[in-house]
């Protein structure tokens, strides 16, 4: 096995025990207990553990090596409001100049084959959102909201995995994505803006608890 299949294997399995919170925050790596685990040199160990870094789910501190990041539940909160704020000022700005066909058309298309299936884990569930409202700031033409709402994804995919993860909130998800398709298709701010916020808050609620019962577990097994 080739040294870059070792790596995505540690990788898929403690990003997996991250997500599911078998490893809580604060949770500390050492490449020796990995080594060990999966009986490999230090090399693809490193690579995942990099790989885990760059995607926020696992910080690296000088001198202290390799935890699971530690989570501030009021700057996750404040993220989400912020989130609602910029998504606002999206919609605002493309029901004043209409959506454009081919974008409403695509994203559509998107969702609908979303909501044919409703087997999509967490991670591709979380990516079509993402990719959805990024296109949509791109629909409004403003580069500098598209920025600032990739850097809150960035800040809370991993906390957001926590949120559509079921069937029942998939197709509630895809359901809403598509009411505001359309509510945005007839420039109908009102409807499109209760919509969104909704959605948002909904999922704010959700991680929320999610990570409470998460920290009282790991408390617990502390």
């Amino acid at each position: 096995m080739s040294s870059d299949a070792r790596s995505s294997i540690i990788y898929n399995t403690i990003s997996t025990r991250i997500i599911n919170w078998s490893y809580p925050p604060g949770y500390r790596l050492t490449e020796e207990m990995i080594c060990s685990e999966f009986n490999v040199s230090r090399s693809p160990v490193r690579e995942a553990l990099n790989a885990l870094v760059s995607e926020k789910l696992v910080l690296k501190e000088q001198h202290k090596g390799y935890s699971v990041r530690r989570i501030d539940i009021q700057e996750i909160n404040e993220l989400y409001d912020t989130r609602v704020v910029l998504e606002l000022a999206v919609v605002k700005d493309i029901c004043e100049k209409g959506l454009d066909e081919t974008i409403y058309h695509t994203l559509k298309n998107e969702w609908e084959v979303l909501l044919s299936d409703l087997r999509a884990g967490a991670e591709q569930s979380v990516q079509a959102d993402e990719h959805f409202h990024a296109a949509l700031a791109d629909a409004a033409g403003n580069q500098v909201i598209k920025q600032f709402l990739h850097e809150i994804d960035l800040r809370i995919h991993f906390v957001r995995l926590s949120d559509i993860t079921d069937q029942a909130r998939l197709k509630q998800t895809c359901t809403d994505h598509l009411a505001l398709l359309e509510a945005l298709h007839q420039n109908d701010y009102e409807r499109a803006s209760a919509i969104l916020t909704r959605n948002i808050l909904w999922g704010k609620e959700k991680v929320d608890s999610a990570i409470k019962e998460a920290l009282f577990h790991a408390h617990q097994m502390a």
